[in-house]
Protein backbone atom coordinates (compact mmCIF):
# COMPACT_ATOMS: atom_id res chain seq x y z
CA UNK A 1 0.00 0.00 0.00
CA UNK A 2 1.11 3.53 -0.72
CA UNK A 3 -0.62 5.03 2.32
CA UNK A 4 -1.70 4.39 5.91
CA UNK A 5 -5.48 4.45 6.37
CA UNK A 6 -7.00 5.20 9.79
CA UNK A 7 -10.73 4.57 10.23
CA UNK A 8 -12.80 6.04 13.08
CA UNK A 9 -10.21 6.78 15.76
CA UNK A 10 -11.85 7.54 19.13
CA UNK A 11 -8.89 7.46 21.49
CA UNK A 12 -8.72 10.27 24.07
CA UNK A 13 -10.43 13.39 22.74
CA UNK A 14 -10.55 12.11 19.14
CA UNK A 15 -14.08 11.69 17.79
CA UNK A 16 -14.49 9.38 14.79
CA UNK A 17 -11.35 10.66 13.08
CA UNK A 18 -10.57 9.02 9.73
CA UNK A 19 -7.70 9.98 7.46
CA UNK A 20 -5.20 8.70 4.92
CA UNK A 21 -1.47 9.37 5.41
CA UNK A 22 0.79 8.99 2.33
CA UNK A 23 3.91 6.88 2.67
CA UNK A 24 7.40 7.85 1.43
CA UNK A 25 6.71 11.51 2.22
CA UNK A 26 7.48 13.87 5.09
CA UNK A 27 4.10 14.47 6.73
CA UNK A 28 3.61 17.20 9.34
CA UNK A 29 0.74 17.27 11.82
CA UNK A 30 -0.05 20.70 13.21
CA UNK A 31 -2.83 22.21 15.24
CA UNK A 32 -3.70 23.98 18.47
CA UNK A 33 -2.77 22.49 21.82
CA UNK A 34 -5.18 19.75 22.83
CA UNK A 35 -6.43 19.06 19.32
CA UNK A 36 -5.26 15.44 19.49
CA UNK A 37 -2.02 15.44 17.48
CA UNK A 38 -0.02 13.37 19.99
CA UNK A 39 -3.02 11.14 20.73
CA UNK A 40 -3.43 10.34 17.04
CA UNK A 41 0.25 9.79 16.32
CA UNK A 42 1.42 8.08 19.52
CA UNK A 43 -1.60 6.54 21.26
CA UNK A 44 -3.28 5.42 18.04
CA UNK A 45 -0.86 5.09 15.12
CA UNK A 46 2.41 4.20 16.87
CA UNK A 47 0.81 1.81 19.35
CA UNK A 48 -1.13 0.04 16.60
CA UNK A 49 2.05 -0.25 14.50
CA UNK A 50 3.80 -1.97 17.38
CA UNK A 51 0.79 -4.08 18.35
CA UNK A 52 0.31 -5.48 14.85
CA UNK A 53 4.03 -6.15 14.52
CA UNK A 54 4.16 -8.07 17.81
CA UNK A 55 1.01 -10.04 17.00
CA UNK A 56 2.57 -11.05 13.69
CA UNK A 57 5.29 -12.68 15.82
CA UNK A 58 2.64 -14.33 18.05
CA UNK A 59 3.48 -11.91 20.85
CA UNK A 60 1.11 -9.71 22.83
CA UNK A 61 1.29 -6.96 25.41
CA UNK A 62 0.06 -3.73 23.77
CA UNK A 63 -3.57 -2.73 24.21
CA UNK A 64 -5.49 -2.09 20.99
CA UNK A 65 -6.32 1.61 20.66
CA UNK A 66 -9.90 2.77 20.17
CA UNK A 67 -9.96 2.70 16.39
CA UNK A 68 -12.02 0.63 13.98
CA UNK A 69 -9.13 -0.21 11.67
CA UNK A 70 -5.66 0.89 10.56
CA UNK A 71 -4.26 -0.48 7.32
CA UNK A 72 -0.83 -0.21 5.74
CA UNK A 73 1.20 0.25 8.92
CA UNK A 74 4.86 -0.70 9.43
CA UNK A 75 7.07 -1.14 12.53
CA UNK A 76 7.50 2.39 13.87
CA UNK A 77 10.06 4.46 15.76
CA UNK A 78 9.28 7.37 18.09
CA UNK A 79 11.92 10.04 18.64
CA UNK A 80 10.78 12.04 21.64
CA UNK A 81 12.09 15.22 23.28
CA UNK A 82 11.20 14.04 26.76
CA UNK A 83 12.07 10.34 26.88
CA UNK A 84 15.43 10.38 28.65
CA UNK A 85 17.18 9.02 31.70
CA UNK A 86 17.10 11.61 34.49
CA UNK A 87 19.76 9.85 36.53
CA UNK A 88 22.76 12.12 37.30
CA UNK A 89 25.01 9.22 36.26
CA UNK A 90 23.59 9.20 32.74
CA UNK A 91 25.88 10.93 30.22
CA UNK A 92 26.22 11.23 26.46
CA UNK A 93 28.90 8.54 26.70
CA UNK A 94 26.74 6.06 28.61
CA UNK A 95 23.49 6.48 26.64
CA UNK A 96 25.35 6.15 23.32
CA UNK A 97 27.45 3.19 24.59
CA UNK A 98 30.56 4.93 23.23
CA UNK A 99 31.93 5.02 26.76
CA UNK A 100 31.38 1.24 26.99
CA UNK A 101 33.49 0.70 23.86
CA UNK A 102 36.21 2.99 25.23
CA UNK A 103 36.30 1.00 28.47
CA UNK A 104 37.00 -2.11 26.40
CA UNK A 105 39.81 -0.33 24.53
CA UNK A 106 41.38 0.81 27.80
CA UNK A 107 41.15 -2.71 29.19
CA UNK A 108 42.89 -4.15 26.13
CA UNK A 109 45.48 -1.44 25.41
CA UNK A 110 45.83 0.29 28.78
CA UNK A 111 49.33 1.41 29.75
CA UNK A 112 50.31 1.59 33.43
CA UNK A 113 53.28 1.32 35.79
CA UNK A 114 54.04 -2.16 37.15
CA UNK A 115 53.63 -2.01 40.96
CA UNK A 116 56.54 -4.47 41.35
CA UNK A 117 59.31 -3.29 39.02
CA UNK A 118 58.13 0.24 38.26
CA UNK A 119 58.39 -0.16 34.49
CA UNK A 120 55.75 1.02 32.02
CA UNK A 121 53.74 -1.93 30.66
CA UNK A 122 50.78 -2.40 28.32
CA UNK A 123 47.99 -4.85 29.10
CA UNK A 124 48.12 -6.24 25.56
CA UNK A 125 51.72 -7.41 26.13
CA UNK A 126 51.01 -9.20 29.43
CA UNK A 127 49.79 -12.73 29.97
CA UNK A 128 46.57 -12.90 31.96
CA UNK A 129 44.65 -15.51 33.91
CA UNK A 130 41.29 -15.79 35.64
CA UNK A 131 40.97 -17.28 39.11
CA UNK A 132 37.78 -18.28 40.90
CA UNK A 133 37.66 -17.42 44.57
CA UNK A 134 34.42 -18.50 46.19
CA UNK A 135 31.63 -17.40 43.86
CA UNK A 136 33.63 -14.56 42.32
CA UNK A 137 36.08 -14.47 39.42
CA UNK A 138 39.22 -12.35 39.52
CA UNK A 139 41.41 -11.41 36.56
CA UNK A 140 45.17 -11.18 37.01
CA UNK A 141 48.03 -10.44 34.64
CA UNK A 142 51.79 -11.03 34.70
CA UNK A 143 54.16 -8.14 34.08
CA UNK A 144 55.86 -8.54 30.68
CA UNK A 145 59.03 -7.09 32.22
CA UNK A 146 59.46 -8.75 35.64
CA UNK A 147 56.96 -11.60 35.37
CA UNK A 148 55.23 -10.87 38.67
CA UNK A 149 51.48 -11.14 39.05
CA UNK A 150 49.12 -8.23 39.69
CA UNK A 151 45.41 -7.54 39.49
CA UNK A 152 44.39 -6.63 35.97
CA UNK A 153 42.56 -3.35 35.49
CA UNK A 154 39.47 -4.42 33.55
CA UNK A 155 36.50 -2.65 31.98
CA UNK A 156 34.81 -2.68 35.41
CA UNK A 157 37.54 -0.42 36.82
CA UNK A 158 36.83 2.14 34.08
CA UNK A 159 33.13 2.46 34.96
CA UNK A 160 32.01 5.09 37.45
CA UNK A 161 28.83 3.06 37.95
CA UNK A 162 30.55 0.09 39.60
CA UNK A 163 31.97 -0.36 43.09
CA UNK A 164 35.36 -1.24 41.64
CA UNK A 165 35.53 1.71 39.26
CA UNK A 166 33.82 4.56 41.07
CA UNK A 167 35.74 7.07 43.17
CA UNK A 168 35.12 5.91 46.76
CA UNK A 169 34.57 9.46 48.02
CA UNK A 170 31.93 10.73 45.57
CA UNK A 171 30.74 7.24 44.53
CA UNK A 172 31.26 8.02 40.85
CA UNK A 173 29.30 11.27 40.70
CA UNK A 174 32.37 13.51 40.43
CA UNK A 175 30.82 15.84 42.98
CA UNK A 176 30.21 15.85 46.68
CA UNK A 177 26.62 16.59 47.67
CA UNK A 178 25.52 17.71 51.10
CA UNK A 179 21.89 18.06 52.11
CA UNK A 180 20.47 21.53 52.76
CA UNK A 181 18.37 20.56 55.76
CA UNK A 182 16.49 23.85 55.93
CA UNK A 183 15.36 23.39 52.31
CA UNK A 184 14.20 19.82 52.90
CA UNK A 185 12.38 20.37 56.21
CA UNK A 186 10.44 23.42 57.42
CA UNK A 187 10.68 22.92 61.18
CA UNK A 188 8.01 25.53 61.85
CA UNK A 189 5.41 23.15 60.41
CA UNK A 190 4.16 19.82 61.67
CA UNK A 191 4.65 16.71 59.57
CA UNK A 192 0.91 16.63 58.90
CA UNK A 193 1.08 20.20 57.54
CA UNK A 194 3.90 19.38 55.11
CA UNK A 195 7.11 20.03 57.03
CA UNK A 196 9.03 17.69 54.72
CA UNK A 197 8.85 19.55 51.43
CA UNK A 198 9.87 16.63 49.20
CA UNK A 199 7.32 14.15 50.61
CA UNK A 200 4.46 13.96 48.14
CA UNK A 201 1.01 13.74 49.77
CA UNK A 202 0.39 9.96 49.81
CA UNK A 203 4.07 9.19 50.14
CA UNK A 204 4.28 11.64 53.07
CA UNK A 205 1.33 10.04 54.80
CA UNK A 206 3.00 6.67 54.50
CA UNK A 207 6.33 7.90 55.89
CA UNK A 208 4.61 9.66 58.80
CA UNK A 209 2.81 6.42 59.70
CA UNK A 210 6.10 4.49 59.67
CA UNK A 211 7.82 7.18 61.78
CA UNK A 212 5.05 7.17 64.39
CA UNK A 213 5.21 3.37 64.51
CA UNK A 214 8.93 3.70 65.25
CA UNK A 215 8.20 6.13 68.10
CA UNK A 216 5.73 3.65 69.58
CA UNK A 217 8.22 0.80 69.22
CA UNK A 218 10.77 2.69 71.31
CA UNK A 219 8.21 4.02 73.76
CA UNK A 220 8.66 7.63 72.62
CA UNK A 221 5.69 10.03 72.62
CA UNK A 222 4.14 10.56 69.18
CA UNK A 223 4.34 14.31 68.34
CA UNK A 224 1.25 14.38 66.12
CA UNK A 225 0.44 17.86 64.71
CA UNK A 226 3.41 19.39 66.57
CA UNK A 227 5.97 21.57 64.74
CA UNK A 228 9.23 19.74 64.10
CA UNK A 229 11.13 22.43 66.03
CA UNK A 230 9.34 21.23 69.19
CA UNK A 231 10.51 17.61 68.79
CA UNK A 232 12.77 16.26 71.51
CA UNK A 233 16.38 15.35 70.74
CA UNK A 234 15.47 11.68 70.35
CA UNK A 235 12.42 12.44 68.23
CA UNK A 236 14.54 14.59 65.91
CA UNK A 237 17.26 11.95 65.75
CA UNK A 238 14.84 9.27 64.59
CA UNK A 239 12.94 11.64 62.29
CA UNK A 240 16.03 12.96 60.52
CA UNK A 241 18.42 9.96 60.59
CA UNK A 242 16.18 6.91 61.12
CA UNK A 243 16.23 4.05 63.59
CA UNK A 244 19.77 3.03 62.61
CA UNK A 245 21.34 6.26 63.91
CA UNK A 246 23.93 6.10 66.70
CA UNK A 247 21.79 7.97 69.24
CA UNK A 248 19.06 5.31 69.02
CA UNK A 249 21.56 2.45 69.25
CA UNK A 250 23.13 3.93 72.39
CA UNK A 251 19.79 4.75 74.03
CA UNK A 252 18.20 1.35 73.31
CA UNK A 253 21.07 -1.19 73.17
CA UNK A 254 18.90 -4.13 74.25
CA UNK A 255 15.83 -3.38 72.12
CA UNK A 256 15.67 -5.15 68.77
CA UNK A 257 14.97 -2.67 65.91
CA UNK A 258 11.65 -3.13 64.09
CA UNK A 259 11.86 -5.50 61.13
CA UNK A 260 9.04 -4.12 58.96
CA UNK A 261 7.66 -0.72 58.02
CA UNK A 262 4.37 -1.52 59.78
CA UNK A 263 6.30 -2.01 63.02
CA UNK A 264 8.41 1.13 62.55
CA UNK A 265 11.37 0.29 60.29
CA UNK A 266 11.87 3.96 59.45
CA UNK A 267 14.74 5.03 57.20
CA UNK A 268 15.01 8.72 58.13
CA UNK A 269 14.08 11.90 56.25
CA UNK A 270 17.68 12.66 55.26
CA UNK A 271 18.69 9.09 54.19
CA UNK A 272 15.45 8.86 52.18
CA UNK A 273 16.28 12.11 50.40
CA UNK A 274 19.82 10.96 49.67
CA UNK A 275 18.62 7.59 48.35
CA UNK A 276 16.01 9.11 46.07
CA UNK A 277 18.62 11.53 44.71
CA UNK A 278 21.16 8.83 43.89
CA UNK A 279 18.96 5.87 42.97
CA UNK A 280 19.22 4.42 39.49
CA UNK A 281 16.20 6.22 38.01
CA UNK A 282 16.37 9.30 40.20
CA UNK A 283 15.42 12.71 38.83
CA UNK A 284 18.41 14.92 39.70
CA UNK A 285 16.57 18.12 38.78
CA UNK A 286 13.73 17.33 41.17
CA UNK A 287 16.05 16.95 44.17
CA UNK A 288 18.90 19.33 43.24
CA UNK A 289 17.44 22.27 45.28
CA UNK A 290 17.93 20.22 48.44
CA UNK A 291 21.69 19.83 47.94
CA UNK A 292 24.82 21.93 47.80
CA UNK A 293 27.47 20.66 45.42
CA UNK A 294 31.27 20.90 45.24
CA UNK A 295 33.84 19.14 43.08
CA UNK A 296 35.04 15.88 44.62
CA UNK A 297 38.43 16.59 46.30
CA UNK A 298 39.58 13.00 45.72
CA UNK A 299 39.05 12.51 41.98
CA UNK A 300 38.81 16.21 41.02
CA UNK A 301 35.54 15.55 39.23
CA UNK A 302 36.89 12.63 37.15
CA UNK A 303 34.52 10.11 38.79
CA UNK A 304 36.87 7.12 38.65
CA UNK A 305 38.95 5.54 41.39
CA UNK A 306 42.71 5.98 41.11
CA UNK A 307 43.24 2.61 39.40
CA UNK A 308 41.08 3.69 36.44
CA UNK A 309 42.26 7.30 36.38
CA UNK A 310 45.96 6.60 35.88
CA UNK A 311 45.77 4.23 32.89
CA UNK A 312 46.56 5.73 29.49
CA UNK A 313 46.01 4.73 25.87
CA UNK A 314 48.11 6.53 23.28
CA UNK A 315 49.13 8.96 26.02
CA UNK A 316 45.60 9.98 27.09
CA UNK A 317 43.72 8.99 30.25
CA UNK A 318 40.04 7.99 29.97
CA UNK A 319 38.75 10.91 32.11
CA UNK A 320 40.64 13.29 29.82
CA UNK A 321 39.11 11.64 26.78
CA UNK A 322 35.63 12.12 28.24
CA UNK A 323 36.18 15.89 28.09
CA UNK A 324 36.99 15.85 24.36
CA UNK A 325 34.28 17.09 22.02
CA UNK A 326 32.87 14.32 19.83
CA UNK A 327 34.72 15.83 16.88
CA UNK A 328 38.02 15.76 18.82
CA UNK A 329 37.28 12.22 19.96
CA UNK A 330 36.69 11.15 16.36
CA UNK A 331 40.14 12.50 15.43
CA UNK A 332 41.71 10.67 18.40
CA UNK A 333 40.06 7.39 17.38
CA UNK A 334 41.36 7.85 13.82
CA UNK A 335 44.89 8.41 15.14
CA UNK A 336 44.65 5.38 17.43
CA UNK A 337 43.54 3.23 14.52
CA UNK A 338 46.64 4.31 12.61
CA UNK A 339 49.11 3.38 15.38
CA UNK A 340 47.77 0.01 16.56
CA UNK A 341 48.99 -2.94 14.56
CA UNK A 342 49.11 -6.71 14.68
CA UNK A 343 47.67 -8.34 17.78
CA UNK A 344 46.76 -4.99 19.34
CA UNK A 345 44.61 -4.17 16.34
CA UNK A 346 42.80 -7.49 16.56
CA UNK A 347 41.94 -6.76 20.19
CA UNK A 348 40.20 -3.44 19.49
CA UNK A 349 39.25 -3.32 15.79
CA UNK A 350 35.55 -4.00 16.42
CA UNK A 351 35.35 -1.32 19.13
CA UNK A 352 37.14 1.27 17.00
CA UNK A 353 34.75 0.62 14.11
CA UNK A 354 31.70 0.91 16.37
CA UNK A 355 32.92 4.19 17.88
CA UNK A 356 33.76 5.69 14.48
CA UNK A 357 30.31 4.75 13.16
CA UNK A 358 28.49 6.26 16.12
CA UNK A 359 30.58 9.42 16.18
CA UNK A 360 29.98 9.95 12.46
CA UNK A 361 26.22 9.82 13.05
CA UNK A 362 26.37 12.31 15.91
CA UNK A 363 28.57 14.69 13.97
CA UNK A 364 26.28 14.43 10.94
CA UNK A 365 23.27 15.59 12.98
CA UNK A 366 25.24 18.53 14.39
CA UNK A 367 26.20 17.20 17.82
CA UNK A 368 29.95 17.22 17.34
CA UNK A 369 30.36 19.88 20.03
CA UNK A 370 29.07 17.60 22.83
CA UNK A 371 31.45 15.70 25.10
CA UNK A 372 31.04 12.19 26.52
CA UNK A 373 30.85 13.42 30.11
CA UNK A 374 27.94 15.80 29.37
CA UNK A 375 25.06 14.78 31.63
CA UNK A 376 21.88 13.96 29.72
CA UNK A 377 19.82 16.00 32.21
CA UNK A 378 21.58 19.14 30.91
CA UNK A 379 20.71 18.51 27.25
CA UNK A 380 17.98 20.44 25.47
CA UNK A 381 14.97 18.72 23.97
CA UNK A 382 16.41 19.14 20.48
CA UNK A 383 19.76 17.65 21.50
CA UNK A 384 18.01 14.64 23.01
CA UNK A 385 16.00 14.16 19.82
CA UNK A 386 19.13 14.27 17.69
CA UNK A 387 20.88 11.73 19.93
CA UNK A 388 18.02 9.31 19.35
CA UNK A 389 17.77 10.25 15.67
CA UNK A 390 21.46 9.45 15.16
CA UNK A 391 20.92 6.06 16.75
CA UNK A 392 18.17 5.08 14.27
CA UNK A 393 19.37 6.76 11.07
CA UNK A 394 21.81 3.96 10.33
CA UNK A 395 19.29 1.27 11.17
CA UNK A 396 18.21 -1.25 8.54
CA UNK A 397 14.55 -0.82 9.50
CA UNK A 398 12.33 0.54 6.73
Amino acid sequence: MHSIKIENANEGNLKNVSLEIPKNKLVVFTGVSGSGKSTLLIDVLFNECQRQYLEALSLQGIHKPKVDRIRGVSPAIVISQTDTNKNPRSTVGTVSNIYTDLRMIYEKLGTRTCPHCGKIIMAADCKEETEKIGNDFYVYMYCCECGKRMEKITRTHFSFNTKEGACPVCEGLGKIHTIRRAQAVNEQLSLEDGAVTYWEKKYGEYQISVLYAAFKHYGIPVPANSPVQQFSEMQKAIFYDGIDCELVKKAFPDLTPPKTAALGKYEGALPILWRRFTEKNGDVKQFAPYFTTIECPQCKGERLAESGRIVTVNGVRLPQLSLFSLEELFQWIQELGDVVTGQQESFVAAYLLDIRTKLSRFINVGLGYLSLDRQTVTLSGGELQRLRLAAVLDSDLS
